[in-house]
């Protein structure tokens, strides 16, 4: 049976069990939903098995590795751990995850010789394994793809893994039964089932689980993904937000902060991970752009909020300021920030609207927290960033364009300059003098941008101005 195949038949099972049994949707259908999951396509006879009733934990943490360590902690019981000492993996927040499924017949040999091989290739991994038999119970984290391709190829010619292998995750990407997920501080798997659990929640409201199938799981995801995720400016925001942190209660039996930048990121990710890898033609190399492109955008993603939270910022500034002067415009604005007032903010131009129904004041309140400012002085430095280029900035573009006019001459100087303003890209800047290093450290681009949005100016005028002068 395909993976597809499995996918479908487990939806429609569920399904079934949700209508007949007429099952309430809450957490404990999410653990009933988990289980059904991790537990697809394992004998029943394999079920019963505990690693740790006869003796495998304990055998795996006596044979003992020269590169690994083999443990159980006493706070986490249901693993045996395994974890390379060059402990390189353990730092990582997000590893290339490898599921390698075994039965109880083949577990005890098939981990030894997974680990063997791990540690004899000096191969950085945190794993652990299950005391249960699940699709499921041998995780190896990964923290590059050369690593990958060798432990692949490795399982991939071991006939005796290949004996013992169970199918894999039908939702997640899976490479000759076994199967790959990247997600961050996430379970994929039980994500997947929390997906379920609301694809099962909207068919019940609209009396149609018998209508359950694959396809319109798959569509129900990428809706939700789209309307939760991509877009960001829906003046609901704040209501879809709250309704997505509910949404995902049930996988940590809490509700989800979605004031937290990485936490939103994981779930984007992930997400987006379970509506690509149902393509076909998805392979190993989609795989891995989708890892790298996750391991970018977790890194930037309190960027991402900041720069959202300045838009709005910009925008607030450049439609206040209209009405009235500097001081009260931005005393305004702080006041909001400080007490969830919106009568602070104008209704002129629909900017009351525009921000007090978005996230803006809860995340520009946790940049405050980490810059330790107070709203007066954020809202006060970021108007006069706008409405001016100071002095440090100006001696820098002076800086450059003495150095290109010699290297270069002045008209290339000027299209690098305005390329560099134009896109961000830092290759436009020579590195010359740590030149690069000093406009990425200052975000000119950045600043030069917000501040040609705010007062009009071309690029060639604020280039014209940084032009240096004989005395």
């Amino acid at each position: 049976m395909s993976k597809f195949s499995n996918a479908e038949s487990l939806i429609k099972e569920i399904a079934k069990d949700v209508k007949e049994k007429d099952l309430d949707i809450n957490h404990s259908l999410h653990t009933y939903i988990y289980h059904k999951l991790i537990f697809q396509n394992v004998k029943p006879e394999d079920r019963k098995v505990d690693l740790t009733d006869n003796g495998t934990f304990r055998n795996w943490c006596r044979k003992g590795r020269m590169n690994t360590n083999t443990f159980v902690s006493p706070l986490w019981q249901y693993f045996c751990q395994f974890i390379s000492r060059d402990a390189k993996a353990v730092g990582k927040s997000n590893h290339i995850k490898v599921y390698v499924p075994l039965d109880s017949n083949h577990i005890e040999r098939g981990v030894n010789e997974l680990f063997d091989f791990l540690d004899q290739n000096n191969i950085p991994h945190q794993s652990k394994v299950g005391r249960k038999i699940r699709f499921d119970d041998v995780v190896i984290r990964l923290t590059n793809e050369e690593d990958l391709n060798k432990l692949l190829n490795f399982v991939n010619n071991n006939k005796y893994i290949q004996e013992g292998l169970i199918k894999p995750n039908p939702f997640a990407y899976n490479e000759n039964d076994i199967a790959l997920a990247c997600d961050g501080h996430l379970s994929y798997n039980a994500t997947v089932a929390n997906y379920i659990l609301l694809y099962m929640k909207k068919l019940k409201e609209h009396n149609a689980l018998d209508n359950a199938s694959l396809k319109g799981f798959y569509n129900f995801v990428i809706n939700y993904f789209a309307t939760t995720f991509v877009d960001k400016r829906n003046p609901s925001r704040s209501y879809i937000m709250k309704q997505f942190s509910n949404d995902f209660s049930y996988v940590e039996n809490e509700p989800i902060d979605v004031n937290d930048p990485e936490v939103v990121a994981d779930y984007y990710y992930v997400t987006k991970l379970i509506v690509e890898c149902a393509a076909k033609d998805y392979k190993r190399s989609n795989f891995m752009s989708h890892y790298n492109e996750m391991n970018r955008g977790i890194d930037k993603a309190r960027t991402d909020d900041v720069e959202f939270v300045n838009d709005m910022l910009m925008s607030l500034l450049e439609t206040m300021v209209l009405k009235n002067d500097a001081n009260y415009t931005t005393w305004n604005i702080a006041g909001y920030i400080e007490t969830g007032d919106p009568t602070y903010i104008t209704r002129f131009n629909n900017s009351r609207n525009s921000v007090c129904n978005t996230t803006f004041r809860d995340e520009i309140r946790k940049i405050l927290r980490k810059k330790n400012m107070s709203a007066q002085d954020y809202v006060t430095t970021f108007y006069n960033r706008m409405f001016t280029l100071d002095d440090a900035l100006l001696d820098l573009l002076r800086e450059f364009i003495a150095y290109g006019d010699y290297k270069y001459g002045r008209e290339d100087t000027k299209e690098y300059l305005s390329g560099y303003i134009t896109s961000g890209n830092p290759a436009y800047i020579t590195r010359d003098s740590g030149l690069r290093n000093r406009f990425k450290e200052m975000n000119v681009a950045e600043r030069v941008r917000l501040y040609m949005r705010a007062t009009g100016e071309t690029i060639d005028q604020v280039i014209e101005r940084a032009i240096p002068r004989r005395k």
